[in-house]
Formats: C-alpha cells, structure tokens, sequence
C-alpha cells in the first residue's frame, strides 16, 4: 500500500560533504549491476529531500516550472534569525506543494554546530493516509565551497 501511495523511483546517491548532503546525485547500483529503486516512505523522504535542494524554476523547460525551492536565493545571505525564518517560509512553501504531504507538522532551522554558514533543517511531516509522522534531518549550507 505505501508503494502506492508514495512511489517507486531510482535510488539516488546524494554526494556527501561531512555528512552534508550536497547538491548533484547519481544512480546507486547493486551489487549484482542492477539499478537499486526505492519505494513507500523511504521515496518520498528522497523526493523531498531533491524538491528542496533543487533550485525552483530550474525545471521550468521540462514543464515544471513551480518545482523546487528558494532556498537557493539565501546563499551568501549572514546565518541569523531573519535567514533561518526565511529557510524555514521556503521549506514550508516547497514541502507545501507536495501532494504526498498531508500535513507539515514542523520545520525547524538552528545554527548547525560551529559552522557559521550552515543551517541544520529538522523537518516534521505527516504523509497522506498516515498517522505515523516522517522527519527528515539535514544540513544546508548558506555558502558555496
């Protein structure tokens, strides 16, 4: 039912920068060669996880122009309280558009340890036809390396 609900896609590998999960991803193959798909719950974490950290309009000749989020438009932006109430309007904006998402129960953003430029998002949602709520935890960097 949860296959259903929220998908079957290609498994992507997100590249990682100490434990980041950095823009740009590739296919994951199995150890037999076989392309690695994932499915239910685990899908839409993925989905989401590509919808935020891919730049709104940047899909727009593929006939998704509303794709996507603003979080983009921060980088370079100081990691202050006006900047993460701004994270967290375009994460609730983005995450808003996804129809597998019932409801958005939290999202929070906080200075992520002793780096200055990153923000930790610590995202809470209720998925459709669900009771059992979903986090998502990351970090996302208001500078580019």
């Amino acid at each position: 039912m949860e296959e259903e609900l929220y998908g079957r896609d290609l498994k992507l590998y997100l590249e990682t920068r100490e434990e980041y999960v950095g823009l740009g991803a590739d296919l994951m193959v199995g150890r037999e060669g076989d392309l690695q798909v994932v499915a239910g719950r685990e899908n839409l974490g993925q989905a989401i996880m590509h919808r935020l950290l891919t730049r709104q309009g940047e899909l727009a000749e593929l006939g998704h122009p509303r794709y996507g989020s603003r979080l983009h438009e921060l980088v370079g932006q100081p990691n202050n309280e006006r900047t993460r109430d701004l994270v967290r309007l375009y994460v609730k904006e983005c995450i808003g558009q996804e129809h597998r998402v019932r409801e958005i129960i939290s999202v929070k953003a906080s200075v992520y340890g002793d780096n200055p430029h990153a923000v930790i998002l610590d995202i809470t949602i209720l998925p459709i036809k669900s009771t059992v709520p979903m986090n998502l935890v990351f970090p996302y960097y208001l500078e580019v390396s």
